[in-house]
């Protein structure tokens, strides 16, 4: 089950970035598919559904993304279940 990208706070942003050692910046394409593994395709599905920080237009051709948004977009991501558990109850 997906859920509604919702912005992180002013702290929660902050604190990110300090476990990350990184200030807060404009992530181009290249960058943030390396953070995010998704293509560009994944992206952009994402972004239209509403689960996925949108991008910012910084000119006709050009877009990116703040790093802190595409970090708590990882952080609140739902692990997913081990679905190759062998410690089931019998």
């Amino acid at each position: 089950m997906t859920t509604q990208y919702t912005q992180p706070t002013s702290e929660k942003r902050q604190e990110l970035l300090k476990i990350a050692g990184e200030s807060d910046r404009l992530i181009k394409d290249q960058e943030r598919k390396r953070i995010t593994t998704l293509s560009r395709t994944q992206t952009w599905k994402q972004e239209k559904a509403g689960i996925h920080p949108q991008r910012i237009q910084l000119s006709t051709n050009s877009v990116a993304w703040l790093l802190s948004d595409l970090l708590w977009f990882i952080y609140k991501q739902v692990p997913t279940n081990n679905i190759n558990n062998n410690n089931k109850s019998k």
